[in-house]
């Protein structure tokens, strides 16, 4: 996928940490919007693409250099940037990252389809341009946080969990982003597996012509991160389609069932693989949980072997 041409253009929203920003609620800021923001927390409106205008939170702690290694965090079905931006903080500051939350809100980003599945197609099934859909947004928003901050970061990597997690791995499979060093996907209610077989968003069949390279997708660093807890077959908002539900009874599963079939199609095209499948043990359907052991694998030194069976991760507590 291309990065965007053009100069980068930002209506800030927030001037220094505490302010009020517009989008914050009606009535004045949410106590969680106060807390970030004395924090140090800043959010702007990001329009410098052709989808929708967008919400973007950031933190740099006063001691992360120019040179820091940036993050994208993608936040869940509930749309709760605000709550992942708070789990993330300690983690950021400790690490000396630049975090980047952008927030697909349900207004602007109606749907899964319109937000994890990639937003390749109106509801009716006509085609979107590309520079319409959610993952074109990506690059952008990388250039333009660079240019507010005067970063010096070449890459990113990014973490996803739940409707997060669904975005990042679907982005991963068409293609990611020409900036993008690593990923872990945590936690995903339902895969698109890489079967041709079965239609997007739960397999390849569909997916925009050209999109699709295994060798170059394959050969990514991605960490399929699952929590040994997240099992519950009946938890509120895990997947309930029947292309979702042929993929296992619960998170775990499908998680282990992507990672399986991902493993084994590169075996047999002979394909380098260079994913990996970490088990966090104890950790339910919890981003706050989940975080620690991201961190160490995408800033530390403890990662799941490459192309080995799914085993338990360190966790940076």
């Amino acid at each position: 996928m291309k990065a965007m041409a053009g100069a980068v253009l930002l209506t800030l929203t927030g001037c220094a940490p505490g302010q009020a920003v517009a989008g914050a609620a009606p009535h004045g800021e949410t106590k969680m919007e106060k807390k970030l923001f004395a924090e140090g927390v800043q959010r702007f409106t990001f329009r410098d693409w052709a989808g929708p205008a967008m919400p973007v939170w950031t933190y740099r702690s006063p001691d992360t250099p120019a040179d820091a290694p940036v993050l994208f965090v993608f936040h869940g079905a509930l749309r709760d940037a605000d709550n992942y931006v708070d789990q993330w903080l300690d983690l950021a500051r400790r690490y000396r990252i630049v975090l980047i939350v952008p927030e697909f809100s349900k207004k602007a980003f109606p749907g899964a389809r319109s937000y994890s599945h990639g937003w390749f197609t109106e509801k009716d099934g006509t085609p979107r341009p590309a520079d319409k859909w959610s993952f074109a947004v990506v690059e952008p928003i990388f250039a333009a946080v660079k240019a507010r901050e005067g970063l010096t970061a070449a890459t990113y990597s990014l973490y996803g969990h739940s409707g997060g997690a669904q975005f990042v791995h679907r982005f991963i499979l068409a293609g990611g982003g020409p900036h993008m060093a690593r990923a872990v996907t945590a936690n995903a209610g339902s895969y698109a597996m890489t079967d041709p077989a079965v239609a997007w968003p739960f397999g390849l069949a569909g997916l925009p012509q050209g999109l699709w390279q295994p060798a170059k997708v394959f050969a990514l660093p991605v960490t399929v991160l699952l929590g040994t807890d997240d099992t519950d077959p009946n938890h509120h908002s895990l997947p309930r389609q029947p292309q979702a539900m042929a993929q296992g009874p619960y998170r775990l599963a499908r998680g282990q069932a992507f990672y399986a079939r991902a493993r084994a199609l590169a075996a047999a095209d002979k394909l380098p693989f260079a994913w990996g499948c970490g088990l966090v043990p104890h950790v339910g359907h919890d981003n706050a949980g989940m975080a620690p052991a991201a961190i160490a694998i995408l800033f530390g030194s403890d990662r799941p072997v490459p192309g080995a069976d799914c085993a338990a991760v360190p966790s940076e507590r």
